[in-house]
C-alpha cells in the first residue's frame, strides 16, 4: 500500500515551484520555494527568501554610497512540513478548487549589515487559502513568526529598536506552478 501513496503513476503532479512577496509587520518580504508532496495532501517544502526594511519615496533611486541612510535586510531558509485540506470548494465553470493550508516551519537567517549576534534560528507558521486551476495555484495568506529583521540591533534608518523581541506578522500572495 505504501508503494502505491509514493507512486508518481496516480497522475498527482508532487512538485510545486512558487513565489510569494507580501508586507510585514518590519517591512516587506519575497520568497522562492520548491515543494514536493509524497502523499497528496502532506509535503515538504524549503524557501529561500529576503526580509527588508522600505526605503522611503526620497531614498528610491538614491545610490547607498552616496547616500547616508542603511536600510536593514536579511537573507532567509525556510524548511517546512506543508499540510493542505482536501479540496473544500470545487468551481465546477472554472474546473478549480479551494483549499487550505498550513506551512509550520523553521528560519534559519544571518544577521543583517550591522547586527551583533543576532538570532539565527527561529520558528514560522504560515496559513490561508489557495485556489489550484490546472497547474496553477494562486495563494493569499498570513504568517506569523518570532523571526525579527532588527535581531541584533543592526544599523537601519529609523535608529535603534527599543527592543527585537516580538512576534512578527505577514500579510502575502503567491502563485505556483505545479509539475
Amino acid at each position: 500500500m505504501l508503494g502505491q501513496t509514493l507512486s508518481t503513476d496516480d497522475g498527482i503532479k508532487r512538485w510545486e515551484a512558487d513565489f510569494r512577496g507580501g508586507l510585514n509587520t518590519d517591512g516587506y518580504q519575497f520568497d522562492l520555494g520548491i515543494a514536493f508532496f509524497p502523499i497528496q495532501y502532506i509535503g515538504v517544502k524549503a524557501q529561500l527568501g529576503i526580509d527588508g526594511e522600505i526605503k522611503e519615496l526620497g531614498d528610491w533611486g538614491v545610490d547607498d554610497i552616496d547616500s547616508h541612510h542603511s536600510y536593514a535586510s536579511r537573507f532567509k531558509f525556510t524548511p517546512a512540513a506543508v499540510l493542505r485540506t482536501p479540496e473544500l470548494i470545487h468551481w465546477k465553470s472554472k474546473d478549480a478548487g479551494i483549499y487550505i493550508f498550513a506551512e509550520p516551519g523553521i528560519i534559519l537567517s544571518p544577521g543583517a549589515s550591522g547586527s551583533k549576534k543576532a538570532e539565527c534560528f527561529n520558528w514560522d507558521l504560515k496559513t490561508g487559502i489557495n485556489i489550484q486551476v490546472d497547474q496553477f495555484i494562486f495563494t493569499i495568506g498570513y504568517g506569523v513568526t518570532n523571526f525579527c529583521l532588527y535581531s541584533g540591533f543592526p544599523t537601519n534608518h529609523w535608529g535603534w529598536r527599543d527592543t527585537d523581541d516580538y512576534i512578527t506578522h505577514s500579510g502575502f500572495i503567491g502563485g505556483a506552478y505545479k509539475f
